[in-house]
């Protein structure tokens, strides 16, 4: 069963991305496995001479828990344009040590949620552009950006967490359909065993 780690790129108590993504387990396919990782404020400032063969203890947490997950599934809102860089240092962390990093071959969701009536789609853009990179394969479509997220992200009576638009439910749930069939076919680790396999040969003593 493919196991997907839920980070949200909010530090905010009452933040709309925790909020939903403690949502989407009930929006999701019985075959992924939910686990989540709340520690991003713990993580410190990257800084290369502090990345050595044991790197700070909430570095070491976030890398095994990503590493132990075949995706991830981000919520995070958009900060002057971009995403927050508590986000990006943890994506910085975890892309290191070059050599084997655990942000690498993962199928990964990114879904912003916002209040923000024209912001979003470029923290969206940012986090794929990112994520991408690193030879993962973020989910293409549906873009979901929940721009109005104050009025449709909270808790049930009962304290649940609950997404109230059903047609951003239905986009989620297609989403997490999308990134639970790549994980099952192992698609992301194939896309970085052949990446890896080529440039292997291209650039082998004497090729």
């Amino acid at each position: 069963m493919p196991r997907v780690l839920a980070l949200s790129g909010s530090l905010r108590r009452d933040s709309m991305n925790s909020f939903l993504l403690r949502a989407l387990p009930a929006l999701s396919p019985v075959s992924l496995k939910w686990d989540s990782f709340d520690g991003l404020g713990d993580i410190p400032i990257y800084d290369q001479d502090c990345d050595t063969d044991t790197p700070p203890a909430s570095v070491a947490r976030l890398r095994a828990a990503i590493s132990a997950a075949d995706g991830l599934v981000i919520a995070t809102p958009e900060y002057n344009h971009s995403i927050p860089g508590v986000l990006k240092n943890a994506i910085d962390w975890a892309s290191r040590p070059v050599d084997a990093p655990a942000l690498t071959g993962k199928g990964i969701a990114v879904l912003v949620a916002t209040s923000g009536r024209a912001s979003g789609f470029r923290a969206l853009a940012e986090a794929t552009k990112v994520l991408n990179n690193l030879s993962n394969i973020v989910v293409p479509s549906p873009e979901l950006v929940i721009n109005t997220a104050h009025t449709v992200v909270g808790c049930t009576p009962s304290g649940e967490p609950a997404l109230s638009d059903p047609v951003a439910a239905k986009l989620i749930q297609v989403q997490l359909n999308v990134l639970a069939e790549l994980l099952a076919n192992d698609v992301p680790r194939l896309l970085l065993r052949s990446i890896q396999r080529h440039h292997d040969l291209q650039f082998a003593a004497g090729g």
